[in-house]
């Protein structure tokens, strides 16, 4: 394993060592983007290598402060992103903005001599400035940059509003605390047979975090003036500049399609619930968005003969990890070893735990993974994220980042999943493997840099076709297995829906067409497609996605990776999934082309490599019984 005093110390990573580094690496940093500008280089080296020398200390702290936002929430660490926001957002567009580093990439690429990935490298450089305003001037420029500082406020104002709306609920009755945190809330809904209950946590976080409707207002408002500045006609089309889909009317063509191919099935999967309600509870007139989830898992219960709570029994968090690395070492030829004892690296919690990924006998990357929820700390859901990625120049390996929102250990140290919380295990593990696993030796193009957004999500939503796998050797009942692998589909269109209801509102507010509040398109979409919600619902308000992370106008991403991903599963399927031969022999193949190329292509070609042919949805309509 690498030594560990290559890895971030935590310990030092406080709100006030940040604040006292930060003046002095914004300092540096200007004098080493001047010194870039003033040499006049014209090559690879001397313009991208030096530039990523010159802003990685101070980018690399940001990244860190922003970490510990993320999964250490505090007033203090609050008030230092807040005090430097405006100077690191600022110095961020001065470098993008820079005409003298421009005109050296246009001079680096009209030289020649570039590898492909290093053309792919400098013309997606360029066009980066060209999309953060290089060729804005005077007033418009200002306009651009005051824009841009107070859009990275807002999102930061609004995930801090969701954190804090979450934790501030708790409701208790009978003697039990109920919240709405990612951890407990799914569940509750699920298992709760009290609807009293149910109707006040739904309530709750159906209606939480009111002040961002005013923040929304702003930010849809901002992005369409920055959209304007850079001459897109609305900032869906300003989106879409850098994403696989060709156009704006794709995406909708997308949605068009899944719409169609859901509708009828979705109604039939509704009135399966309305024809249990009264049987699984006499009080129940009436199907309101409260019972849903709870006749749902009535219903899969009924038809496929096991619950998730028996289930659960058999996905102790250990067992799932250790499966989870045995599936991955069947198709891509690695171990993933923990790090334990003095040899482990600092960490910023005491639940986080450290790995080793090793492929022929070397150490070629390191994760940490941070496994439980930490409610009004740790921001909702699950992700992944880079603390380094693979340069062969600077000799650097992966050091990437899992995050999860599991229940804690009971009482007896153990973690039992629910199968939603093993898929998101798997997915956010293809995404630490897409990092992990690239053989792309350029920093800008390895892992998932440069991979489009609306692909990113192709290695980790292929991972959860794995999760019931036989080769995982986690240890579920043959005939359990076998009922959960026919419950896959278990209202597979309704979750369809649900998921392009978000992908068309996220598409419409971000068009030149919107006009007056998200809500009311919110509202329009829901009832298109059905979602059930309950009245005065601001579902929107907490959708950190859009407004506070990386998807605006690019939800829709989701699906145009699961179009992708689903066809790569489809290769598998071709060898022969009981094969195991064929199986590891496609697993290379996967391997050394999604996982290995990164952003050193086109995603759409780098599928091209893999499949021999391009995506179609067929084999998606059909793993999720849609065809």
């Amino acid at each position: 394993m690498t030594t560990n005093t290559q890895f971030p110390q935590w310990s030092k990573v406080t709100p006030d060592a940040v604040a006292a580094d930060l003046p002095r690496l914004l300092d540096e940093a200007e004098s080493a983007v001047s010194a870039v500008e003033k040499s006049g280089a014209s090559d690879y080296n001397g313009v991208v290598c030096a530039l990523n020398d010159a802003v990685r200390p101070l980018f690399r702290t940001w990244s860190r402060l922003e970490h510990m936002l993320s999964v250490m929430n505090s007033t203090e660490w609050r008030k230092v992103k807040a005090d430097f926001t405006p100077r690191v957002v600022a110095f961020g567009l001065r470098v993008e903005q820079s005409r003298a580093i421009f005109d050296a990439l246009r001079r680096t690429l009209s030289a020649g001599g570039l590898s492909p990935v290093q053309k792919r490298i400098v013309e997606k450089r360029i066009q980066s400035a060209e999309l953060a305003g290089v060729a804005l001037e005077g007033d418009a420029k200002a306009r651009f940059n005051e824009i841009s500082e107070r859009l990275a406020q807002l999102a930061t104002d609004f995930s801090d509003c969701v954190i804090d709306a979450t934790k501030a609920f708790s409701y208790e009755k009978d003697g039990v605390a109920y919240t709405i945190d990612d951890a407990h809330f799914p569940e509750t809904m699920k298992t709760c047979a009290d609807r009293e209950v149910r109707e006040r946590l739904l309530r709750a976080r159906s209606l939480r975090a009111p002040e961002n409707t005013v923040r929304i207002a702003e930010i849809l408002k901002l992005r369409a003036e920055l959209a304007k500045l850079l001459g897109f006609e609305d900032y869906a089309h300003y989106s879409l500049a850098t994403k696989c889909a060709p156009d704006v009317e794709s995406v909708y063509s997308l949605i068009d399609e899944m719409d169609r191919a859901t509708a009828d099935k979705a109604d039939e999967e509704d009135r399966e619930l309305e024809g249990i309600a009264k049987e699984v509870d006499p009080q129940i007139s009436k199907v309101e968005p409260w019972d849903r989830a709870f006749l749902a898992e009535k219903l899969r219960t009924r038809k496929y003969d096991y619950s998730e709570e028996e289930l659960k029994r058999h996905f102790e968090f250990a067992d799932v990890l250790n499966g989870l690395f045995r599936m991955a070492k069947f198709l891509f030829g690695i171990d993933v070893n923990e790090v334990t004892g003095e040899v482990k690296p600092e960490v910023w919690h005491p639940d986080v735990r450290f790995f080793e990924v090793v492929e022929d006998g070397k150490t070629v990357a390191n994760f940490y993974l941070d496994p439980y929820v930490r409610n009004g700390l740790k921001n909702g859901g699950a992700w992944m994220n880079e603390f380094e990625n693979r340069d062969e120049r600077r000799g650097t390996t992966p050091l990437a980042l899992l995050v999860l929102n599991l229940k804690p250990k009971d009482a007896d140290g153990r973690t039992y999943l629910l199968m939603r919380d093993v898929e998101t295990l798997f997915h956010e593990f293809g995404h630490a493997l897409q990092c992990m696993l690239t053989r792309v030796e350029d920093e800008d193009a390895a892992g998932i840099n440069l991979v489009e957004w609306d692909a990113v999500e192709i290695a980790s939503q292929f991972m959860e076709n794995w999760c019931l796998d036989d080769r995982t050797g986690i240890s579920v009942p043959e005939e359990l297995k076998a009922k959960v692998k026919a419950a896959k589909n278990f209202r597979a269109a309704s979750m369809c829906r649900r998921q392009m209801s978000f992908s068309k509102i996220d598409m419409r507010i971000h068009s030149k067409d919107f006009k007056g509040e998200a809500n009311a398109v919110k509202e329009e979409e829901f009832a298109h497609f059905g979602a059930s919600v309950v009245e005065g619902d601001i579902f929107l308000n907490s959708f950190t996605h859009i407004f506070a992370g990386g998807y605006a106008a690019g939800y829709y991403g989701y699906k145009w990776s699961e179009v992708m991903s689903g066809d790569c599963y489809g290769a598998f399927e071709d060898a022969g999934l009981s094969d195991d031969e064929a199986v590891r022999r496609t697993g290379a193949a996967y391997r050394e082309t999604i996982l290995a190329l990164g952003g050193s292509m086109s995603a759409y070609d780098v599928f091209v490599k893999f499949r021999g042919r391009k995506p179609n949805s067929a084999a998606l309509l059909r793993q999720q019984g849609l065809a």
